[in-house]
């Protein structure tokens, strides 16, 4: 008997994987653009196979800054003599890489809804933006600002279902 309850608690386990990985939300910003010092909205829409049972719903927005960095060291003698065996040509035993930087700006996290079930629908949410938040920007001079909107429903003991959407901010 007990063999029998652990195999229908393990079918049970990975039945609500498979309708949970299934599942999808959707992030629906108010506006593209969005300015400094104003707010920003969304509607996040669930979409879900069942009823399911979260610990909470909660939407985020995220400013990362990047920056290429430029790193320049001395080659380790074994890879100078790799790369000449391969063909590589070096004029010196440096070796400059570039890597990229990223730190978070301005990140606020907001709870929509508290624990629950919850079924597929549309949850409203809106965030302030500081008049001092960084603007948008393409990689331009080594440099790049993305803003993101992420919504996340925490679903204990499963795989949570989440989505972001990158949205500009002038």
């Amino acid at each position: 008997m007990p063999v029998k309850k652990f195999i229908d608690s393990k079918v049970a386990f990975i039945s609500r994987q498979i309708d949970v990985a299934a599942s999808k939300i959707r992030i629906n910003p108010g506006s593209s653009a969005c300015r400094a010092g104003g707010k920003a909205s969304a509607a996040i829409t669930l979409e879900l196979k069942k009823p399911v049972r979260a610990r909470s719903l909660s939407a985020r927005i995220y400013c990362v800054e990047e920056k290429k960095v430029e790193s320049t060291r001395e080659m380790v003698r074994d890879d100078y003599r790799m790369d000449k065996e391969l063909g590589v040509q070096r004029s010196t035993h440096l070796r400059t890489t570039t890597s990229v930087m990223e730190t978070v700006a301005y990140a606020e996290t907001k709870q929509v809804s508290g624990e629950k079930e919850y079924w597929s629908g549309k949850y409203e949410v809106e965030f302030s933006i500081p008049d001092s938040a960084p603007r948008s920007q393409q990689w331009s001079g080594g440099r790049r600002v993305t803003w993101r909107m992420e919504a996340k429903l925490d679903i204990p003991m499963s795989m949570d279902v989440s989505s972001s959407v990158e949205i500009e901010v002038c």
